[in-house]
């Protein structure tokens, strides 16, 4: 026997959003000061369209999203779930700086101790046979030496 579920309009219309409990403001709002900076991150004006009341596309989504999502009594654990989001945690940074190409293999080196970096690099870079998921685990590695959050953004 199946058990249906009604919609009840406007069951959570009262309810508090994310946004109004928990809101990472500073990473937020670094990551939209980064994103106005980036000349070419901006589509509009770099189609050569003048639209001056254009919001950073991060700004938009971060206020969206928190104002959909409902806030628990946990909120450290919310935080953590819009932060994973966001890609603000430190697995979407690491996986943001990947796809970058952030680290030179000298830097990484430089960075961290590798017990065995003939197994990554050959002469003066990646070796071809290292996958994705190979070099994500050492740029992990490699964030998690840096001290503040704009440090690891910042790549």
């Amino acid at each position: 026997m199946q058990k249906t579920t009604t919609l009840t309009p406007l069951a959570l219309k009262d309810a508090p959003a994310l946004i109004e409990t928990v809101f990472p403001a500073q990473k937020v709002s670094f990551e939209a000061q980064k994103e106005r900076k980036a000349n070419l991150g901006q589509t509009l004006t770099g189609l050569g369209s003048y639209w001056k009341g254009r919001k950073p596309l991060i700004l938009v989504r971060a206020i969206v999203l928190g104002s959909l999502l409902p806030p628990t009594d946990d909120a450290e654990a919310d935080l953590a779930i819009f932060e994973m989001l966001m890609a603000f945690d430190d697995e979407g940074l690491a996986r943001r700086a990947l796809a970058a190409n952030a680290f030179s293999a000298a830097k990484l080196q430089e960075l961290i101790a590798i017990s065995d970096p003939v197994h990554y690099f050959s002469g003066r870079g990646w070796r071809r046979d290292v996958t994705d998921d190979d070099k994500l685990v050492l740029y992990r590695q490699a964030l998690a030496t840096l001290a503040s959050y704009e440090a690891k953004a910042s790549l």
